[in-house]
């Protein structure tokens, strides 16, 4: 329902979409720290910074839509003619984001389609609109090249580069947005993905809409008088991978008045950590939150026969452990762009006096 809701929220603001294809004049993204967009009436100037090498970029960008027509993309200028109408698509969390920009049609393909769960997309998957391009990491180089995209969106990872995509004389635009360690910072990446696709207005009505409702809800569990201490996640192998303190998610805990047991670590992506180290951080945690993919409901008889010292910890010991399965929810897609959402739900989670109801998450079943 939660979902529903927030598409026909999202269908009444984009009533705007259309009108000029930028919309200001000078730069638009206040929060983001991965990337900066200078707009003019004509064209938009864009730096992705290297998130993994401070003070270098990943990639210049001019994006303008007074490009001749028989324009030959160079990519080492890196002009693209904007609005793309065909694109390739290689994160499910922007396909999403597509759908509710109003701009699904200019998907052209997809990767890993398996993991996407949007109706629409789906259909038009099933009727051939829209091509499986194989996996993100080692896409069907043929099948991109026989869409002809405008170009190909894709996640930037550390010292990887993009094989033959890089050869196919097509835009590779890298969507940094993951790299971001504040929850509004990364929804901000709306605004850019909107002017790429002359959605300016309509990207810009839903990031405003998210981050009035994400700030609003900040305000009103910054009123609340408890702050129980939150774990997160499961041993994984030998270690255990927590999220620092300096992540999205360590930060949206604060956001939630409560305390992350590791919000003391700065790190922003994951720290892998001994069992030893955890337990003495976490045993006396109030709230466990975990995610999980299995095809098998998970029960804490499953979590104590997976590894017994789980039963240790308090949140185990009061049944307060809280689960959330990547395959039967939208976790990656929805969350991404809508922290609002998961801000919600923590704090309905930590303070139950303030429930509003939930998407994600449910409480771990015996």
């Amino acid at each position: 329902m939660r979902k529903t809701t927030i598409l026909l929220a999202t269908a009444l603001l984009c009533a705007c979409h259309g009108g000029s294809q930028f919309q200001s004049d000078g730069g638009i993204m206040e929060l983001a720290s991965h990337i900066t967009v200078q707009e003019t009436p004509h064209s938009c100037f864009v730096k992705i910074a290297n998130p993994w090498k401070k003070g270098t970029l990943l990639h210049t960008y001019t994006f303008t839509d007074s490009l001749p027509t028989d324009y030959k993309f160079n990519r080492n200028v890196n002009t693209v003619h904007v609005p793309l109408k065909r694109v390739v698509v290689m994160t499910n969390s922007l396909a999403h984001l597509m759908v509710e920009l109003g701009v699904e049609h200019c998907i052209a393909g997809v990767c890993e389609p398996e993991y996407i769960s949007d109706t629409l997309i789906r259909a038009r998957l099933a009727d051939g609109t829209i091509v499986d391009c194989g996996n993100s990491m080692y896409p069907t180089i043929e099948k991109i090249m026989e869409l002809h995209p405008d170009a190909i969106m894709v996640s930037p990872f550390e010292q990887t580069g993009y094989g033959q995509l890089e050869k196919l004389g097509i835009p590779l635009l890298e969507c940094a947005d993951y790299m971001e360690t504040s929850p509004l910072a990364r929804a901000e990446w709306i605004r850019f993905y909107g002017r790429l696709f002359g959605a300016a207005a309509c990207a810009d009505s839903l990031y405003n809409k998210v981050s009035s409702d994400y700030n609003n809800l900040k305000e009103v569990a910054s009123r609340t008088v408890m702050r129980p201490k939150v774990m997160l996640d499961t041993r994984s192998g030998s270690a255990w991978y927590v999220a620092g303190g300096g992540s999205t998610i360590g930060r949206m805990i604060a956001d939630a008045n409560a305390e992350y047991v590791f919000a003391d670590n700065n790190d922003s992506g994951s720290v892998p950590l001994s069992f030893e180290t955890v337990f003495e951080r976490a045993r006396d945690a109030d709230v466990w939150l975990l995610k999980n993919s299995s095809s098998v409901p998970l029960t804490y008889s499953l979590l104590e026969s997976d590894f017994k010292s789980y039963a240790t910890f308090k949140p185990f010991k009061e049944r307060n452990i809280w689960v959330c399965n990547v395959n039967e929810v939208p976790y990656f897609e929805l969350s991404s762009f809508h922290p609002e959402m998961l801000l919600g739900e923590f704090i309905s989670i930590f303070h139950p006096e303030m429930s509003s109801g939930r998407y994600f998450y449910h409480p771990l079943d015996e």
